[in-house]
């Protein structure tokens, strides 16, 4: 497994925001115990932790709630 390829999507594996494939490949790789890999995990999840620490939660207005919801119900 390419290192670098997977250093870039622990934050987005963690958010459960990959596709199926990204996200099945690198739970078969954390499987395996690679020391280096499950460290760069635990340094993505502390990124995430803190990052929902600091960032204060915004409701959308309603125009924009709906313009959100349109583009969803696109794809």
């Amino acid at each position: 497994m390419v290192y670098e390829h997977i250093d870039e999507l622990y934050e987005l594996y963690l958010l459960g925001a990959l596709g199926r494939e990204d996200s099945a490949s690198i739970q078969e790789h954390l499987k395996q115990g690679c020391p280096r890999c499950l460290e760069q995990l635990r340094e993505a999840a502390l990124s995430v932790y803190l990052l929902c620490q600091v960032v204060r939660p915004v409701r959308p207005g309603p125009q924009h709630k709906a313009q959100l919801l349109r583009r969803l119900r696109k794809k």
